[in-house]
């Protein structure tokens, strides 16, 4: 879709369901913005997608909600990207991945198992010293066939460890005031880089290449080689322009233009920037890697940290 400047109310609700349906979140935040009228259209649709996807998983869609603003825990994984999908091409969440810092993991767990009954399965422990991932245990819990991970960080953000996933199709995550996509572009286009800190620091495992198969299944464009998901601008050292938010060698953050931000809830600003939750931090990260163009650096480290 090109052109969103109609009013969709003119048309029957059963279409205007069709055509939402459609709609990634980058074309309904563009649509949004067409008309009043749709505005609300598209708030409402993304509110019962949100609530459909919770509700697989729990009973008490505004517990789940409450608990995730008191503590700052956020969603990720195929969750968070079937609602930056299209919902005709949705991936099919079959688990919910619950991310949450040291300091709230009793709370979490607690709230999973008395308020939803849920029980623990499993509890996966990473050593630290051996393991740079930002990932310090995973709580797996069930009920009736319905599974929740809880990662478990050592970080002072929750959504730490997803900077460092496998692919940039899946660095999107849910608040619980807005739905959160670092890189749009790609995503919305069924397209993802993969992470040099899998191949650059020699992190491959039999883990990701099957965690990248899967999306290649999926129907995901996956490649190491920035240029071949499109043109993007690096840095000229002799003009000074800026890189794009595409090259692997720029640095960004977590509330940088290049983010896709859609609000459910009213949320604070800071300095003019909106924040999608006071308990959440801002991430800064270079994705890094090997040089994307003749005359830049011929390698960038990965890079992640919390911005104070």
């Amino acid at each position: 879709m090109q052109q969103f400047n109609g009013f969709i109310g003119w048309l029957s609700p059963e279409v205007q369901m069709l055509l939402l349906k459609e709609m990634t979140l980058s074309d309904l935040m563009t649509f949004a913005k067409t008309r009043e009228e749709n505005k609300e259209g598209v708030k409402d649709y993304m509110m019962k997608r949100r609530e459909k996807l919770f509700r697989t998983f729990v009973n008490d869609v505004d517990g789940l909600i409450e608990i995730m603003d008191i503590t700052g825990t956020v969603i990720s994984g195929s969750s968070a990207l079937s609602l930056v999908q299209a919902e005709t091409e949705a991936v099919n969440a079959k688990d919910l991945d619950v991310y949450t810092t040291e300091g709230f993991e009793d709370d979490v767990v607690k709230h999973f198992k008395e308020k939803e009954n849920y029980i623990g399965v499993q509890n996966i422990v990473r050593q630290q010293q051996y393991d740079s991932s930002a990932i310090t245990k995973i709580i797996k819990l069930e009920k009736r066939g319905k599974k929740v991970d809880i990662i478990v960080t050592h970080w002072s953000c929750a959504i730490a460890p997803i900077i460092q996933f496998h692919t940039t199709c899946v660095m999107n995550y849910i608040t619980s005031r807005s739905l959160v996509c670092l890189y749009p572009c790609w995503t919305c286009a069924n397209e993802g880089f993969i992470n040099p800190l899998l191949y650059v620091d020699g992190k491959t495992t039999l883990y990701t290449v099957d965690a990248l198969m899967k999306y290649t299944r999926r129907g995901f464009k996956l490649t190491a080689d920035p240029w071949r998901l499109g043109d993007h601008d690096c840095e000229d050292e002799a003009t000074g322009e800026e890189k794009s938010g595409y090259c692997p060698h720029k640095l960004r953050s977590t509330i940088d233009d290049e983010v896709l931000c859609w609000r459910y809830a009213p949320t604070q600003t800071l300095a003019g920037t909106t924040i999608s939750c006071e308990s959440i931090g801002i991430m800064a990260w270079y994705l890094g890697g090997f040089q994307c163009r003749e005359g830049d650096k011929e390698e960038t480290m990965s890079l992640l940290f919390v911005s104070p």
